[in-house]
């Protein structure tokens, strides 16, 4: 919302409203996810944030001095006394749901892995089946038994395989290595930790039962976040005068958020995306979405910056 629109409307708020966009919060390129957001709650160092590198080997410090974006501000955490996101679902749920509104009440937990399988390399011909010791055969056996956490903890159990990297990548050369990243997913935190340690022991079996050596690295853990009760009710209020279909939600993906509510009150507004799509060319918005979400955001931050609750920041 641009302050030249609320002063066209005479509009005065008791606390002042700043619009923030953060570095990194999807992680794909840098991982961990979030990472400008966690810097500024306390969750990671700068000197770590900058350190991260990508495929390539660049650091996230050097990417953002290329592009000017290494900020001169002295690192502290700035007072608010309330957060507010607007953001796709990035899922099928309010679309087909046929619901205008996401009152976000909170994000599930996420647990990043990235195991590596450990064979020995060897010509594709000469080689008999039962003599080699290939990480990818070994991964078809360990994969079904990650994916079966999804059925053993469903309906709310996430589990994702989103890269298989074998090396050296010869097409005549029975691998040596196979990089996997794993990533578990689920509101309930009891639940996600049962999950981890099941992954741990599946990753264990592996070692014994296909001959190849499974080492798995522990990449990132984001905790199941609850929101305030007071922005929520301020979503709520807002979609309530707008008179728009709503429904409640808790967060599939990852968002700034969840650092942010850390450190301040913070709740999230979702609108519907085509076909639950997105990271992909054909994500899309209705304009008549966008602007639905974006009059919950502005009424949602007004009630609060003009209410008691705004005097006293990070309460």
């Amino acid at each position: 919302m641009e302050s030249s629109q609320l002063n066209d409307h005479g509009v005065v708020t008791d606390a002042p409203l700043e619009i923030v966009s953060w570095t990194n919060e999807e992680g794909a390129r840098f991982a961990p996810a979030m990472i400008g957001s966690g810097v500024f709650a306390g969750e990671f160092s700068l000197d770590y944030a900058y350190s991260r590198q990508d495929s390539e080997g660049v650091r996230l410090g050097d990417a953002l001095r290329s592009i000017g974006y290494v900020g001169e501000s002295p690192l502290g955490r700035r007072l608010y006394a309330a957060a507010f996101e607007l953001h796709i679902e990035q899922g099928p749920i309010l679309e087909a749901a046929a619901k205008s509104i996401g009152i976000v009440t909170g994000v599930q937990g996420i647990r990043w892995y990235d195991p590596t399988l450990l064979g020995s390399e060897a010509h594709a011909g000469p080689t008999p089946m039962e003599l080699r010791r290939d990480p990818v055969r070994a991964a078809l056996l360990l994969l079904g038994s990650v994916y079966q956490l999804a059925d053993k903890y469903a309906p709310h159990a996430r589990v994702t395989i989103g890269s298989l990297d074998a090396r050296p990548g010869v097409r005549n050369t029975v691998p040596g290595s196979l990089t996997i990243t794993v990533d578990l997913r689920h509101p309930d935190a009891n639940i996600l930790s049962a999950m981890d340690v099941d992954l741990k022991s599946i990753a264990a079996l592996g070692n014994t039962a296909t001959g190849v050596a499974v080492e798995l690295h522990d990449v990132w853990y984001s905790p199941p976040v609850e929101f305030s009760p007071t922005c929520i009710d301020a979503v709520r209020t807002a979609v309530a005068q707008l008179g728009l279909d709503a429904m409640d939600m808790v967060s599939g993906a990852g968002h700034d958020s969840v650092y942010v509510s850390r450190v301040a009150p913070t709740s999230m507004i979702f609108i519907p995306c085509k076909d639950g799509l997105s990271h992909n060319e054909r994500e899309s918005i209705e304009p008549a979405d966008a602007s639905r979400g974006a009059d919950v955001l502005l009424h949602a931050a007004l009630a609060v910056a003009n209410s008691t609750a705004a005097a006293a920041p990070g309460s």
